[in-house]
């Protein structure tokens, strides 16, 4: 089963299902199916995860960006930024979109 790491800031968007995706660089591939999005602040959420795909930011359509959470891209680029500041719009991007389960 596959842990994914979030910043603890991204919680109640994951619980409430409005963040589907997240886009990584550097990170092992996690395997499809079951899965746990662990947070910063300790707290953990049951995944599914459905799918990975890699793209760069550039290739990035607006609904991938909202899939992740965020209203613009310009919008999700200044948060990946903060994450990988040394990251260009042409790396390639791992997108891992899951879903929420509710048990």
């Amino acid at each position: 089963m596959s842990q994914i790491h979030f910043h603890e800031d991204f919680y109640i968007p994951v619980l409430k299902g409005s963040k589907t995706q997240t886009a990584r660089i550097d990170e092992a591939c996690p395997e499809l199916g079951a899965g746990t999005a662990i947070f910063d602040h300790g707290k953990s959420i049951p995944i599914e995860i459905t799918s990975v795909s890699y793209k760069s930011f550039d290739e990035m359509s607006l609904e991938e960006a909202h899939k992740d959470g965020f209203k613009s891209k310009d919008e999700l680029w200044y948060a990946l930024l903060t994450f990988y500041p040394d990251l260009q719009k042409s790396d390639l991007l791992m997108l891992v979109e899951f879903k929420r389960v509710v048990i």
